[in-house]
């Protein structure tokens, strides 16, 4: 289980703040930091240190120390990555006429937005399966489901065909924060194209 921060306070409104949370799901509270304090960069002996704390804390797990290679040191291995299906893998849903305005690819109610919760992530990954049909060019986006605010935007998806289209690890724009719905959208300048969609994936950590 991750170490999480829970509660973040400033009592007097200052500097000064007092901290809560859990360790290993145990929980905590009462401390308190400066600011200041917290940008102070860490000196070699702190660095060691921490180092020294963190291993320590690996190996009373059960992980032997030959093991600690490739071990995830500060964080939980495995647990820093979500994965949301946008749209389900080996559907396949043709926008006959897709227009040249977006659209939402899926034809049910609200575009059978998705719930995703960007919190404590910094990078998305979108991952999504297209047959380009037509003469394009053909464009995607994701957007917050509450004001179509975009979170991702692809204009040009490339040639038409059997396609799939990986954006590799991208920042999170500043849009994409907590818990939200999202919905993915389609377009083409051509009005009269075709394409088919299916399996839209949405990695965040």
């Amino acid at each position: 289980m991750s170490d999480i921060i829970a509660s973040v306070t400033s009592p007097n409104v200052c500097s000064h703040y007092l901290l809560g949370g859990t360790d290993d799901g145990i929980p905590w509270n009462g401390l308190v930091v400066h600011d200041s304090e917290l940008q102070q960069p860490l000196s070699a002996d702190e660095l060691s240190l921490l180092r020294r704390l963190l291993l320590r804390r690996l190996r009373q797990t059960g992980v032997t120390i030959p093991g600690f290679v490739n071990r995830v040191v500060r964080g939980e291995e495995a647990t820093n990555m979500k994965i949301y299906p946008l749209i389900a893998i080996g559907v396949a849903i043709t926008k006959t006429n897709i227009g040249t305005s977006y659209i939402n690819i899926s034809p049910r109610l609200n575009g059978e937005r998705s719930l995703v919760d960007f919190t404590g992530c910094t990078q998305y990954r979108l991952i999504a399966r297209a047959n380009l049909i037509g003469t394009g060019q053909w464009g995607m986006r994701v957007v917050r489901d509450s004001d179509n605010a975009v979170l991702h935007e692809n204009a040009n998806l490339g040639a038409a065909g059997e396609r799939e289209l990986d954006t590799d690890w991208q920042t999170l724009p500043a849009a994409a924060t907590g818990l939200m719905f999202v919905r993915v959208q389609a377009k083409s300048t051509t009005a009269a194209d075709d394409p088919v969609f299916g399996g839209i994936t949405l990695a965040v950590r």
